[in-house]
């Protein structure tokens, strides 16, 4: 492994709100170097086979019109690259240039929070604008060994590792939203109370997150497969097609997993039906025993002068031995039916 050659830079200057770096590769050499502003890193663009350039942050209007100028781009790519907030993932075929975007996904706890990741790629050059804090250490780490594939490959298959990487980060919060599944089903059954309902229905909405984030990188990669652009070779096709198969087994996961949480949802409204049902069984049985001895004492509690039962001095004890009779009877009649 050889390490990075810094390149020299113009003198520093108060940096800008993005941080920019720019790594120039071939078979031969990489070198890296932080950028002062996408001028002074757009220059590097040709020096070597391919320019990666990162931005980590939001391009300034400056910038972005340094960037349009150079690029010839259309006014709504850059309209497009400005526009804050995660969007849905498309792919613009442009003359020389394929302008594509992405949703980077992050699980905390039961939400999944998104940020957006824009990419411009040219023939020689890449450039890819990521959120504050968005490392890349995976393709870095690949840049790095001289013995890597992507050393000798040119920008259409740093595309594919980059989006390779997000793949393998959408796998990862697969596995850990389906460790979270599995604690939610132990939950549902232990309480059926509404902390249990509420970590299920935050199950379901990150579950919807992540397929909307899914489903239309599977179209980007399909439309970098099958657009026969001349930035995406021969050679690396079949890997574009290996990234697309993942995202398929990644739809399937995901599927699997919004079926499980269904079958919760399902489940806890049964269980909920199933204690009401309990509740009301034994209220139920509470009034259908109290109803004849309602009845016995509304009857005595109407004091008419010719009640025999009112002169007799055991009348009292006698009609409640009768109600508590009454009462033990039809408990047992109700037990011997399986009623409770």
């Amino acid at each position: 492994m050889d390490p990075m050659t810094p390149l020299e830079q113009e003198p520093s200057h108060k940096r800008r709100g993005a941080k920019i770096t720019v790594v120039s590769y071939d078979s031969t050499a990489v070198e890296k170097s932080a950028a002062t502003d996408m001028k002074f890193a757009l220059e590097w663009i040709g020096r070597r086979r391919v320019t990666w350039i990162v931005v980590q942050g939001k391009l300034d209007m400056d910038e972005l019109m340094v960037l349009r100028k150079w690029g010839g781009l259309h006014p709504l790519v850059i309209d497009e690259i400005a526009e804050e907030g995660p969007s849905r993932p498309k792919l613009m075929d442009l003359q020389g240039v394929i302008f594509l975007t992405w949703r980077l996904l992050f699980l905390e706890g039961l939400e999944v929070n998104e940020e957006r990741a824009v990419c411009l790629l040219g023939k020689g050059f890449l450039i890819t604008i990521v959120p504050p804090g968005v490392r890349m250490d995976k393709t870095m780490d690949a840049l790095g060994n001289e013995h890597n594939e992507i050393r000798s490959m040119g920008t259409d298959y740093l595309l594919y590792d980059i989006i390779d990487s997000v793949i393998d980060d959408y796998f990862s919060i697969s596995e850990e939203m389906g460790d979270l599944i599995e604690d939610a089903q132990d939950s549902i059954l232990n309480d059926s109370g509404t902390e249990a309902l509420a970590n299920v229905q935050g199950l379901r909405r990150a579950l919807i997150k992540v397929r909307k984030a899914i489903w239309p990188l599977r179209e980007i990669i399909n439309a970098l497969v099958k657009g026969q652009s001349d930035l995406v070779d021969a050679y690396t096709a079949p890997y574009y097609r290996d990234a697309y198969e993942h995202t398929i087994e990644l739809m399937d996961t995901v599927d699997t997993h919004r079926d499980m949480v269904s079958e919760m949802l399902d489940m806890y409204q049964s269980m909920v039906s199933n204690q009401l049902n309990k509740i009301v069984k034994v209220l139920t049985l509470i009034s259908v025993i109290f109803a004849p001895l309602t009845f016995i004492v509304g009857l005595y509690g109407m004091n008419f002068v010719h009640m025999p039962e009112l002169s007799s001095p055991y009348s009292y004890p006698a009609v409640l031995v009768i109600m508590l009779v009454l009462a033990i009877l039809m408990l047992l009649i109700f037990r011997r039916k399986g009623w409770f």
